[in-house]
């Protein structure tokens, strides 16, 4: 083989392969398969199609419909619940709305409040606060497993140990007695020298566990009120002789 010959060889690397082609889809001719128009009938070879097709757009629909719906569980579950304040000269605590007081009441050394909606007593929050209650949070806590463990229907749950943002540690205990969700919640208040339980019930799961998240640790005795001190404060009218 000459040199001339040799020159006149192509490389492999510059061989460029044969075009596609494609069966024309009006007269059957074999054209460019990257030809929009037919060159012998001049048919158009491309339709105009949506982006997502009836499929794609049916997918969409099906996924914008979900997502409305886990929006609506999760407000209806609490994450637009506005709580009432309720201030006595006891207690401070927050009430979900619509919630009424029960107008519950104690001996000195111990303050009650109860609040339930008005004919729906399933749901409702209790809170007692005792000066010198005896035992620890935790303690308390257990002798109430005890209790429930000897209680006929009930469906006790385990002790669990809570620490609330704020740095307040209650220990809860959740159980279930006639079709009603009820969680218990244990902690000390006022430096130790009160003990504060809070309980919750609610006939539905979800409720109760939006509700456990709030409730509790916004539910506080005031350390000088008069059910927890020794200044006669009956006759409010009154004013207190100077010092």
């Amino acid at each position: 083989m000459t040199v001339e010959e040799r020159g006149e060889e192509r490389a492999p690397s510059e061989e460029r392969p044969p075009p596609r082609t494609r069966i024309c889809r009006i007269c059957s001719v074999e054209i460019n398969a990257a030809s929009a128009r037919c060159p012998y009938c001049g048919a158009r070879q491309f339709k105009h199609q949506p982006i997502l097709g009836w499929r794609g757009a049916l997918v969409c629909l099906i996924v914008a419909a979900a997502a409305v719906l886990v929006t609506r569980a999760i407000v209806g579950a609490g994450g637009r619940t506005t709580f009432e304040p309720y201030l006595s000269s006891n207690l401070a605590a927050l009430l979900p709305p619509g919630y009424a007081n029960l107008d519950r009441t104690a001996q000195h050394g111990t303050a009650t409040a109860e609040f339930a909606p008005p004919g729906n007593p399933a749901d409702s929050e209790r809170i007692v606060a005792a000066l010198g209650m005896s035992g620890t949070p935790r303690s308390r806590m257990q002798a109430l497993e005890t209790r429930l463990s000897r209680t006929p229907g009930v469906v006790r749950g385990a002790l669990f140990r809570v620490v609330f943002p704020g740095g307040l540690v209650a220990y809860e205990v959740p159980y279930t007695q006639n079709h009603v969700a009820y969680a218990s919640f244990a902690f000390d208040a006022c430096g130790g020298t009160i003990g504060v339980t809070v309980t919750i019930s609610a006939s539905r799961e979800s409720t109760l566990n939006a509700l456990s998240l709030v409730l509790p640790q916004n539910a506080q005795p005031r350390c000088d009120g008069p059910a927890f001190s020794n200044v006669d404060r009956a006759d409010v009218s009154v004013p207190l002789a100077p010092r």
